[in-house]
């Protein structure tokens, strides 16, 4: 039989189950009733009273299973409630460094501490942590880590497998504000040339123009291109998953937008649209039918992996700034922003959820609302100059019109008897 009682934690009643797993091991289970310690204990009890009546027809699953096995078996189901981009993230970060570090320590889930936490993110500042460079992971890395583990043990908590999660009150190591790498206009410019009848052309030259992102340029179909109105409607996204590639929705809300069509992009997605009908008609059946705007020759479409894979590659053996992909996106707003643009504009252009985004990534580069203050100052300063030469030429005109002829206009004498008193103590004494 379940039984259990009240305890006082963060200035509430919490339910305290006394459980059993299947394996016949005893464990406790916290529950909040969300009821202040401050308000009516009685109420506290009958939530108390109802959670033991609900647990006593659960069967619990063995509790005593290790940190590692738990965190397999999460992944196996954990995709349900996941987007497919995060989970495949999230299986390459748990299978590549977090199962095999709590595998080799045999930590049990209910034994799980912050400080043993801590020691995993600590361990992966060591060298040779990121298996590709053989360097330490990055800070940033290290909360991606942490925001994955701390997933998984919300679920161990809701599923009545340990009493409360650790990973909330575990330390990170600090992370270092972000600085986008971005090109200018100029090297922009010698960065296409490169490109040139290279089959990733197109969506490096629209990433260039929009600022598009990896997923939305290779989501792009030509139902969402309109040349009558002259338009672009970002609507879904391109994913790469284990299985293959998939559509999915956009980012966010903001991300669906509809973006007027520059003249060179007109040009460049005629030129493709026209280009497709003809390898089309060439390859026939063998020519893979889709709707894609962004596509290789046989009309396959571009995978997001290949993308960056080719884009690296070409970038890399050239002498310009070595960009990633995603850094056309950077280079796109901050070009915008040093033309005069606002943040707001580059805000919808871009489709960020709020102007505090773009601001957060590209303040440095905001040097339009600078430059309208300096200019505004100059303008002043200008103006204040043009009226002391105009005053010093009416000054001199002035002057120069009185003749020898002419005789200055007489001052009226200042009588002592009317004069203040002040100017009668000036006169100098006789004596």
């Amino acid at each position: 039989m379940i039984t259990g009682n009240l305890q006082k934690k963060h200035g509430k009643y919490y339910a305290v189950l006394n459980l059993k797993d299947d394996g016949g091991e005893r464990y406790q289970k916290w529950i909040s009733t969300d009821i202040p310690t401050n308000g009516k204990k009685r109420d506290a009890e009958e939530i108390l009273a109802e959670l033991i009546k609900k647990w006593s027809g659960i069967k619990v699953r063995r509790g005593n299973i290790d940190v590692a096995s738990y965190f397999e078996e999460w992944l196996e189901t954990a995709d349900r409630n996941i987007r497919q981009n995060t989970y495949r993230g999230y299986c390459g970060t748990m299978r590549n460094h977090i199962i095999p570090y709590f595998k080799e320590h045999k930590i049990k889930l209910q034994d799980l501490t912050t400080m043993d936490l801590e020691d995993y993110y600590y361990s992966k500042m060591r060298p040779e942590s990121n298996l590709v460079t053989g360097t330490a992971l990055s800070a940033t890395t290290i909360h991606h880590h942490h925001q994955n583990i701390s997933r998984a043990l919300s679920d161990a908590v809701r599923q009545g497998l340990i009493p409360a999660n650790p990973a909330s009150a575990a330390r990170l190591p600090k992370q270092e504000k972000f600085k986008p790498e971005f090109c200018n206009s100029e090297q922009i410019d010698q960065l296409l040339v490169l490109f040139e009848n290279n089959p990733v052309e197109l969506p490096v030259r629209l990433c260039a123009i929009y600022g598009f992102r990896r997923s939305e340029v290779l989501g792009l179909r030509w139902k969402n291109v309109d040349f009558v109105n002259m338009s672009i409607t970002i609507s879904e996204t391109l994913q790469q998953h284990i299985g293959g590639n998939y559509t999915d929705k956009t980012k966010t809300e903001s991300s669906y937008r509809t973006l007027p069509m520059t003249d060179k992009a007109y040009n460049l997605l005629k030129e493709q649209k026209a280009l497709q009908a003809q390898r089309r008609e060439l390859l026939g059946d063998y020519y893979i039918q889709n709707d894609y705007v962004c596509t290789m020759p046989n009309g396959e479409v571009i995978s997001p992996n290949y993308l960056t894979r080719i884009f690296h590659s070409v970038v890399e053996h050239s002498t310009l700034p070595q960009i990633r992909l995603h850094d056309l996106r950077h280079s796109a707003a901050s070009n915008l922003l040093n033309a005069g643009f606002s943040v707001v504009q580059v805000q919808e252009w871009l489709g960020h959820s709020s102007a505090e985004t773009t601001l957060r990534f590209y303040a440095h580069a905001d040097k339009s609302s600078k430059k309208a203050i300096a200019d505004s100052l100059n303008l002043i300063d200008q103006r204040k100059d043009a009226e002391k030469e105009f005053l010093t030429e009416s000054l001199v005109k002035e002057n120069s019109s009185v003749t020898v002829d002419q005789k200055p206009p007489k001052r009226k004498k200042i009588s002592a008897r009317i004069a203040p008193k002040n100017i009668l103590q000036l006169k100098p004494n006789s004596a």
